[in-house]
């Protein structure tokens, strides 16, 4: 019996970490108690003797309140986030049926390639003057800047996901007469939903990335105007917030697209 627990390794104490964990209870204690020490440590790293040091978080938290209980930060992230939306529509609408695309033609994978491995060597920013030269100060200007820093993700991880899909599904199905359109929609896109959502969520983030930019290089009348304001009147704390609740943002975001991924999950395990 003990050569057995040996053999096996030394079993896992009872109500070690690893255990926690497994329960959706733990994982939320776990979660809780991080953030309550990054706060404790953020508390103690600020300084609020002088306004232009980092600021404690309670601080942030007024500044923040402030923002909110005059409407100010709600007006910016309604300006800002029509940017970021029209960006990701246009994004999904174009990236996926190209990756798709990509993926099943190989004379459209010669031709697309070498542009979006451009986009994904060269920084994005270093193409805001060209873009700013061509579209100027407009909205269509920071959606492009939006759309450049996610589409190359969505294109390559669909048109990865795309070619590997199991040749051995699409020969059984082809063996029963399917057409291509019903191939596609039946079984390589089902079985590709994964590689998909993995890449949603890579440009995703960099969506909001590009969000940023896009309002801080060119003129727009929402969060980057905004940082650009409290900058100017030497404000921290409020700029901190503003930066936190863009994180939180991207938070949620990912957390829905999550979501997403799981209803889809089904279609595609079905």
């Amino acid at each position: 019996m003990a050569a057995d627990k040996v053999k096996g390794g030394a079993e896992r104490p009872r109500w070690s970490l690893d255990r926690l964990v497994e329960t959706g209870l733990g994982r939320t204690l776990v979660r809780i108690a991080a953030l309550l020490a990054l706060i404790g440590a953020w508390q103690l790293a600020g300084n609020d003797t002088i306004g232009l040091l980092f600021p404690t978080f309670g601080r942030t938290l007024v500044a923040f309140w402030g923002l909110v209980s005059d409407g100010t930060l709600q007006v910016a992230l309604l300006v800002t986030n029509q940017t970021l939306l029209a960006g990701v529509i246009v994004m999904l609408v174009v990236g996926i049926p190209v990756g798709i695309m990509t993926a099943r033609v190989s004379v459209l994978d010669r031709i697309v390639t070498p542009y979006i491995t451009f986009l994904v060597a060269i920084p994005v920013i270093a193409l805001i003057p060209v873009i700013q030269a061509i579209l100027g100060l407009t909205f269509a200007a920071r959606v492009t800047v939006v759309v450049l820093f996610g589409i190359p993700y969505v294109i390559i991880n669909t048109a990865v996901a795309v070619r590997r899909v199991d040749p051995v599904l699409t020969e059984m199905a082809t063996s029963f007469g399917a057409s291509r359109l019903v191939i596609l929609r039946d079984v390589v896109l089902p079985a590709a939903v994964p590689g998909i959502m993995a890449g949603i969520r890579i440009a995703l983030g960099q969506a909001l990335i590009g969000m940023v930019v896009a309002e801080l290089t060119i003129v727009g009348a929402g969060i980057g105007s905004l940082i650009a304001d409290l900058q100017g009147r030497f404000r921290v704390a409020p700029v901190l917030a503003i930066a936190v609740t863009i994180v939180l943002e991207g938070v949620l975001l990912m957390t829905i697209v999550e979501w997403i991924e799981r209803r889809l999950g089904r279609w595609s395990q079905s």
